[in-house]
């Protein structure tokens, strides 16, 4: 990535989070990284003592491209948050965003290494699928220098089915 690409990125990001903050979400930027950390407001209707919820913000590099909400889960609290970003990403870019993340995605197999996040109670989400091992490795120590709070791994992942 050029040097153009990353301002262009981080002016892109720095947006973004002033939309957010209107809407009262907090946002702290993750010093030499283009990543945000986004805490969600604490709603009214939360029981006292419930948590609020915090996400990272961060451009993906090739094969991605683009903007990612981490972690990738399935609450309504995500959801909601990530409808705002792609609004958001419309009005900046003038145009509909193409930054459709689904929670389900089928797999690719036919990149066999792949680069897992570990997530707790032993679960694991696939950041990046590649052809060789190399290019799976490049690309995780990118990911380490850039995330270094997050867990991944390089792994050999291919259906069970084709295993017999």
């Amino acid at each position: 990535m050029n040097h153009t690409d990353w301002l262009r990125l981080q002016t892109e990001g720095e947006k973004i989070c002033s939309s957010l903050r209107q809407q009262n979400y907090r946002c702290l930027k993750q010093t030499r990284r283009l990543s945000w950390k986004i805490i969600t407001p604490l709603s009214p209707s939360l029981p006292t003592g419930e948590a609020e919820h915090s996400y990272l913000l961060t451009w993906l590099p090739s094969p991605v491209s683009d903007w990612s909400l981490i972690p990738n889960d399935t609450t309504q609290t995500r959801e909601k948050l990530w409808k705002h970003l792609q609004s958001i990403l419309n009005t900046i870019r003038g145009t509909p965003a193409n930054t459709d993340q689904h929670t389900e995605q089928p797999e690719d197999y036919s990149r066999p290494w792949a680069i897992v996040r570990l997530l707790p109670d032993a679960r694991r989400y696939t950041v990046a699928r590649f052809y060789n091992r190399a290019d799976a490795q490049d690309h995780l120590r990118f990911l380490k220098r850039f995330i270094p709070a997050a867990e991944f791994e390089v792994i050999f992942d291919i259906p069970s089915d084709l295993t017999e």
